[in-house]
């Protein structure tokens, strides 16, 4: 199948019949998941075909390749070395095959979110610079800024794939500053997490740009749920009223995330559920319906009592530093606000997990181990 013909494909998986009830994280196939499937192994062939023998031997690895396929990370290249193909070193047939190769895998919504980061780069590079601009000469800063600020760029983001897409079990991942996706195929199941996205500035504060805001919904979703809480149940959802720096699930955090705190799901009534579920849509809506709602049916099969939301910080500013998880067997989500040299909290860091399916560890019977960033 020609990569022109995507569009049909992605065309009868957004018109099919809705998808029949399914176990969570099962091995039954359905019409959605297996068009979805191979509209992703299409797209994803057709990127390798753009890639000579050398530049292949760069983006492909086995999935048992443990140190690449953990190999993703949230900070700038500089500080993080990443493993794949830069986008700086792809022509423009690759660079349209590689986007075909992320469209086909997520919504709309997180597409848009995907390169939004990726074009934000651009925007931080931007600020940067006039920053470093109205640095005196003599600063003993402005010579390591200078050095540092070309890590800001839109086209330091790394694509590798894993496995053979034309077989059972494969994947890829698109990793650069503030941003992570790791797609696993195993068996015509999808699975998407971890799945990175972060932002400096969250919202622009000056420019052509200014204005314009990053994972804006999905603070503005917990804070919605925090503000419909009675006072018992307020106190049983806050943690402190300062974030804790060591407990963020970020790379390599795999073993200290811990037991769930906060309130329970059960906990909550009946439109204070709807608002947590609200949420937890806003981060599954990033990825492709059908690997949403397989990831939505294994959430709800653990249930509400094993479903706690957590809240750091101040209750009452937006703009202030805080931290908020949701976490269950099957899901862990942390958003935290970061400092910004202006002493403020203008920088924001989120990511999204599956405790018993990161990687698709579950469905290949592999462990993934992620190194400590």
């Amino acid at each position: 199948m020609k990569l022109c013909s995507f569009s049909l494909v992605a065309a009868a998986v957004a018109i099919a019949a809705p998808v029949a009830e399914l176990k969570a994280h099962d091995s039954t196939e359905h019409s959605l998941e297996a068009l979805r499937v191979a509209a992703m192994e299409e797209t994803t062939l057709a990127f390798l075909a753009t890639l000579d023998e050398a530049q292949r031997s760069v983006v492909m690895a086995s999935l048992d390749d443990n140190a690449t396929r953990t190999g993703w990370s949230n900070l700038p290249v500089g500080m993080a070395p990443r493993s794949g193909m830069a986008v700086a070193d792809m022509s423009v047939e690759q660079r349209l095959a590689m986007h075909a190769m992320m469209a086909a895998a997520m919504s709309s919504q997180g597409y848009l979110e995907a390169t939004t980061i990726m074009w934000h780069e651009d925007v931080l590079h931007e600020i940067f610079s006039a920053m470093i601009a109205g640095l005196p000469d003599d600063d003993p800063r402005k010579a390591g800024a200078l050095a540092f600020k070309d890590n800001y760029d839109t086209e330091k983001f790394y694509v590798s794939v894993f496995g053979d897409p034309k077989g059972e079990d494969w994947g890829w991942t698109v990793t650069g500053h503030h941003y992570a996706a790791n797609f696993t195929v195993s068996g015509g199941k999808i699975a998407f997490t971890p799945l990175f996205v972060g932002a400096n500035p969250q919202i622009v504060p000056s420019g052509r740009y200014a204005g314009w805001r990053i994972l804006q919904h999905e603070a503005d979703r917990a804070f919605a749920l925090l503000t419909s809480l009675e006072q018992e149940k307020l106190a049983q959802a806050v943690v402190s009223d300062v974030v804790d720096d060591e407990i963020f699930a970020g790379k390599g955090q795999q073993d200290r995330i811990g037991a769930p705190v906060g309130i329970r799901a059960s906990d909550l009534d009946p439109a204070q559920r709807r608002l947590l579920s609200g949420l937890i849509d806003e981060y599954l809506g990033d990825a492709s319906d059908e690997a949403a709602a397989r990831q939505r049916l294994a959430i709800e099969s653990d249930g509400d009592d094993a479903l706690h939301f957590a809240w750091w910080g101040p209750t009452d500013d937006p703009a202030a530093r805080f931290m908020f998880r949701v976490q269950g067997p099957s899901i862990v989500i942390d958003y935290v606000r970061e400092s910004t040299p202006d002493g403020g909290y203008n920088h924001v860091h989120s990511i999204v997990r599956d405790p018993s399916n990161d990687y698709g560890a579950d469905w290949l019977q592999r462990h993934y181990r992620e190194a400590h960033q």
